[in-house]
């Protein structure tokens, strides 16, 4: 992933309109150059490389059996055939610079601001990656996130725009004052479903981390399922 790769991505991220109800998110289309994402879905991962998420995860709820994750840190990268560990290992890279922390901070500073405060320090944060592919019968029901995160980016991978209907769900509670700060899942019939972001080829779908930033991913009832992302966090350093 070079330079150009990053700043077309960081172009892309520029233009997206932030919606605000009932916390900011947003959606983004063609996020990476054509060409650049042929050479990701060339890339993406026999699912015998990742690893169950209820492995990962003890106590995972029944639906969370259809998720295979990699964490792209050294460890995991160094185990890839050599060609996908570069791959993946440069655009962790780029996705992990500080270029492309400041923009991120930068482009949702007033959001950053509500949460931690008009000085807060850039270099609170850092950032992890990984790669996720989901199959019939997945599910996860609203929440709002882990504490320590703070963006949370989903670039969607799929080949066509067969699976649209697949994508990451906004939520509103029912309740107008309930608020999580995270770690629990909630029942979807506490709450109204207001969006689903399209889970269309090159897209992106992210938000920023708030204690009423419900959001899931409803149950995969289509058989032969493959669904590809790649989940970008900005979070803490220390939570």
């Amino acid at each position: 992933m070079d330079d150009s790769v990053l700043t077309h991505v960081i172009d892309r991220l520029k233009k997206a309109q932030i919606h605000t109800d009932p916390y900011p998110h947003f959606f983004v289309p063609d996020i990476f150059p054509e060409e650049f994402y042929q050479e990701i879905l060339n890339h993406l991962l026999d699912v015998s490389l990742l690893q169950n998420w209820p492995k990962i995860q003890n106590n995972a709820p029944d639906q969370y059996q259809q998720r295979w994750l990699l964490g792209l840190n050294d460890e995991n990268l160094s185990r890839l055939p050599f060609s996908h560990c570069i791959f993946w290992k440069n655009i962790r890279d780029a996705l992990g610079s500080d270029l492309w922390k400041k923009e991120l901070t930068h482009h949702f500073d007033p959001y950053l601001k509500k949460r931690f405060g008009d000085t807060y320090a850039k270099d609170q944060f850092c950032s992890s990656m990984e790669l996720v592919h989901d199959k019939t019968n997945y599910a996860i029901g609203p929440h709002t996130d882990h504490p320590a995160k703070v963006i949370t980016l989903l670039f969607y991978l799929p080949k066509s725009t067969d699976l649209a209907h697949l994508g990451t769900s906004v939520y509103r509670p029912r309740d107008p004052t309930f608020t999580c700060e995270g770690l629990a899942h909630y029942p979807r019939d506490q709450f109204e479903k207001l969006s689903t972001a399209p889970f269309v080829p090159n897209s992106l779908f992210g938000f920023v981390k708030t204690n009423n930033s419900f959001h899931g991913v409803e149950p995969i009832q289509d058989t032969g399922i493959e669904r590809n992302l790649m989940n970008f966090f900005l979070q803490l350093k220390h939570p």
